[in-house]
């Protein structure tokens, strides 16, 4: 048969592979003749010399003749399976495939049937096709217990895995394959996973391997390469973090030596700074996104300061507490006996500041927090400050914009059953009455419900009582007048968190007509409009930031922020900005003490902040102006700066 011929044979074969074909059911129910049978045997003989004399097209034509004078031969699955191998040692894993995929089709009980799934396999990732090849090659790992074969296996899981960019489970693959192979194959195994490690993986993959194999490789080939990331990057709390886990796993490691080295450099660096502050957040756990926003938001104080003074000599030390008070209390310790820092921004939380209080005080080292609600911080410690939104005073200015330039008079309170919910509607309350506004009605949720009907009933019938009105309007379809509600009041103070007055604002727009919307900072988040933009359309909430503000401080803070760590800040950055902006005041002020510090947090008035100027109150709080924003076409503006 000529060339051309063959392959035109070879092409209507695959096809006819691909479509019904014979069955072996089929072959079951006509038995060959002894004949034809012996017939086919001497052409898989002959087909099988060919081969392996190396005579490739000759033993293809013999074979596919086979097929076509003999379907229903017990000779058949052999000829799908040659006919794959000998394709694909020619390289056309697209024409090998067919056949191993109609020998399992047909012959799923036959002995050839494994080496078939791992010859499909294989076709389909020389093909590009991963996502078919890895089921066949999972079943094929649960079919086998040679080990040759699941070496070959893993090595096919890993290659799958590779092309998906799943280099987890590549990895994991690779150590399963490194298991079963030979001392000279593991250690190129080996080699080819650090390799991958070094080159490809990303942190937090890398984070999962170290994590998964605990004391065994790869996890210190992981964990080396985060210290590398670290340093690299300038993360000193992750340097210490890992560096410590690897010498808490590996003790006796190769690399030990350089890795103690490592941390003893980050300590004499950090050491050898003039002055040094120290950040105690939560950088992982739950808590993990508001801590990493606060070091992000000092990290930028400190580069706009080093830019400004170039002689400024200050080391930031950084703490992982990971929301765990045990955890707090000792990385408090190491921070303050190795470190001795001016200054520590952080903890997050309010019970944190107050546990941190007699440390503060008796270490005389400044602390101030960038989010804890303590209203009254220096009742706790003398050395304590705080830079958080001040949930009175950010009231005070929401309650002002809404009765100065929006013009309302009338409002109605809905706020949840809790702490929180109680102490806004309390505040607002007292800031409108205080403004002259009238308080028509307050009603209360329970923190979990999704039905805001009753309450919002409720304050619909106490309206009517007193400025609401039902009007009619005529339907010329029902032939009857409809009642139309009309409410008395300017706008709703919703106090909460995107999430829940995204959900609220919907139903009260339903119930009770298009009235103004107010909230607080809860209500900065995306979080807000993904769920009913138009619910929540025009409504107006104060915080100690606006990101869209045109003012040039904001400006440059937001695209350093952004240019830095590929997001926008949150308040929480934007008030740890504060806080770190005002200690490294003071230090170029002449404040090389702790003490003297303090003295001049204690004292600051009118400093330049994000949103106007930064006064310390006498209780530790920052005395701010608040930022007006509004929703507008889906979007937060800064409907402060519109004016």
């Amino acid at each position: 048969m000529h060339s051309a011929g063959r392959l035109c044979a070879i092409v209507l074969l695959s096809a006819g592979l691909m479509g019904p074909g014979h069955t072996f059911a089929q072959a079951l129910s006509a038995p060959l003749s002894s004949k034809i049978e012996e017939q086919a045997k001497s052409q898989m003989e002959a087909a099988k010399k060919l081969k392996d004399a190396d005579k490739f097209e000759p033993a293809i034509d013999a074979l596919v003749k086979l097929i076509a004078d003999a379907p229903q031969s017990a000779q058949v699955p052999e000829a799908y399976w040659l006919l794959g191998q000998i394709l694909t040692e020619l390289k056309k894993p697209d024409e090998a495939g067919p056949y191993f995929r109609r020998l399992l089709e047909e012959y799923p009980e036959s002995e050839l049937a494994p080496q078939a799934r791992l010859g499909l396999a294989s076709a389909l990732l020389e093909t590009g096709q991963p996502d078919a090849a890895l089921p066949l090659l999972l079943e094929a790992r649960t079919r086998t217990t040679d080990q040759a074969v699941l070496l070959t296996i893993h090595q096919q899981i890993e290659t799958a895995y590779l092309e998906k960019q799943d280099h987890v489970r590549a990895v994991e693959a690779a150590v399963e394959a490194a298991r079963l192979a030979p001392e000279e194959e593991r250690k190129k195994i080996d080699a080819r996973v650090r390799d991958l490690l070094k080159s490809t993986v990303a942190e937090k993959d890398l984070q999962r391997i170290a994590d998964r194999y605990g004391k065994s490789f790869p996890a210190d080939a992981a964990l080396l390469r985060l210290i590398e990331l670290h340093e690299a990057s300038g993360e000193d709390h992750k340097i210490s973090r890992d560096a410590r886990e690897f010498l808490r796993q590996f003790s006796q490691h190769e690399k030990a030596a350089s890795v103690i080295t490592t941390l003893t450099t980050q300590r004499k660096k950090l050491r050898s700074k003039t002055h040094r502050i120290g950040a105690l957040l939560p950088l992982s756990g739950q808590l993990s996104p508001y801590g990493t926003d606060a070091l992000n938001g000092a990290r930028i104080a400190l580069e706009v300061a080093a830019e400004a003074s170039p002689s400024l000599s200050v080391g930031l030390v950084t703490k992982d507490t990971e929301g765990d008070a045990k955890l707090l209390t000792r990385e408090l310790d190491d921070l303050l006996k190795d470190y001795q820092p001016i200054a520590v921004i952080g903890p997050l939380l309010s019970r944190e500041v107050k546990a941190v209080a007699p440390a503060a005080d008796a270490n005389e080292v400044v602390f101030v927090t960038p989010t804890a609600t303590v209203p009254d911080v220096q009742k706790f410690g003398r050395y304590l400050f705080n830079t958080a939104v001040n949930n009175r005073a950010l009231i005070r200015d929401l309650a002002a914009y809404a009765t100065g330039p929006l013009g309302w008079k009338r409002f109605c309170i809905l706020a949840a059953r809790d702490a929180y919910g109680t102490e806004m509607a309390q505040a607002f309350t007292e800031e409108i009455r205080r403004l002259g506004g009238d308080i028509i009605a307050s009603e209360t949720y329970g923190p979990d419900d999704a039905d805001f009907g009753p309450p919002i009933k409720r304050l619909k019938d106490a309206d009517l009582r007193k400025h609401g009105r039902l009007e009619k309007i005529e339907n010329p379809k029902k032939g009857k007048s409809d009642k139309i509600y009309r409410p008395g009041f300017d706008a709703i103070f919703l106090p909460g968190d995107a999430e829940k007055i995204g959900l609220l604002a919907g139903q009260f727009r339903f119930y009770a007509a298009s009235v103004g919307m107010l909230g607080t900072n809860g209500m900065n988040s995306p979080e807000l409009v993904r769920l009913d933009p138009r619910g929540v359309e025009g409504a107006v909430f104060a915080d100690s930031f606006s990101m869209d503000s045109p003012d040039p401080a904001v400006r440059n803070f937001v695209e350093r922020y952004v240019k830095r760590f590929q997001q926008p800040p949150s308040g929480f950055a934007a008030q740890a900005f504060e806080a770190t902006k005002l200690v490294l005041d003071a230090i170029l002020k002449g404040a090389t003490t702790g003490r003297a510090l303090r003295e001049s947090l204690k004292n600051t008035k009118n400093a330049p902040g994000l949103v106007g100027p930064l006064t310390m109150t006498a209780a530790g709080n920052l005395e701010r102006r608040y930022a007006i924003i509004q929703v507008k076409n889906g979007k937060f503006t800064s409907a402060t700066d519109a004016r």
